[in-house]
């Protein structure tokens, strides 16, 4: 029986794939899963995945489970709203919700989650080795990751990725939304040295979003108007 979790990227799909990633630092392949796959990480994220809501104050993040949002009266949630709204103006602010997942293979293997599972067969040789091959980088020895639920008025201002010690390569955006409209937000932009969007990138299903470390992107808000979540599973290629 196949592996459920195994590319199905072409040959002919990885090689244009690794010509455009040298030469623009981002590339976007689809399809990367099989189709049955895709759709059934999308449905367990939308109906069983147990989302925490994740923001930053500074360089502290807070992680906030359903229990933690629940005790928050009406005026501490406008009040936090508040606050994250007023750090997004000028400085680095991200405010999404998020399902951690373990760079211990044991811990993956004990929860056992699609996402762990899918994450541990990203760090398997035939991924490992597409993410060599795509990046040139032969030295790629840990994929991370987590699943990732943007709603509406969710949000990640402009920043590069570039953390000391962790040895990112490049970053990479699995999107599992079957149906989006540009309209609705969440959009994927790189920002050019004039502080222009040198390109953006609506979540299309199934498909992966690669791109080098360091580089300045943002996910846009989500609308209020948005017909769905924005689902992804989003990590990093590390050395």
């Amino acid at each position: 029986m196949a592996n459920p979790f195994s590319p199905a990227i072409t040959p002919a799909a990885c090689q244009a794939a690794t010509a455009t990633l040298a030469a623009s630092g981002h590339v976007r392949l689809t399809p990367v899963l099989p189709a049955a796959t895709a759709d059934a990480l999308h449905r367990w994220m939308g109906e069983e995945a147990a989302f925490s809501r994740v923001l930053n104050q500074g360089d502290k993040v807070w992680d906030l489970d359903a229990k933690a949002r629940a005790a928050l009266d009406p005026q501490r949630q406008a009040a936090l709203l508040d606050a994250v709204h007023a750090q997004a103006r000028d400085g680095f602010q991200f405010l999404f919700d998020s399902l951690r997942v373990s760079d211990d293979p044991a811990e993956r293997a004990a929860r056992n989650w699609p996402v762990d599972r899918l994450v541990s067969a990203f760090n398997t040789p035939p991924w490992l080795d597409l993410f060599r091959t795509l990046t040139g980088e032969p030295a790629i020895r840990l994929v991370d990751g987590q699943a990732t639920r943007y709603l509406p008025g969710h949000f990640l201002t402009c920043h590069d990725d570039n953390v000391a010690g962790k040895n990112r390569v490049a970053a990479y955006v699995l999107n599992l939304t079957p149906q989006w409209r540009v309209e609705w937000g969440g959009l994927l932009m790189f920002h050019d040295d004039a502080g222009d969007v040198q390109r953006a990138l609506a979540p299309r299903h199934n498909a992966l979003h690669l791109f080098r470390v360091p580089q300045r992107h943002s996910v846009s808000q989500v609308t209020p108007f948005a017909g769905a979540p924005r689902l992804a599973i989003t990590g990093w290629l590390r050395r």
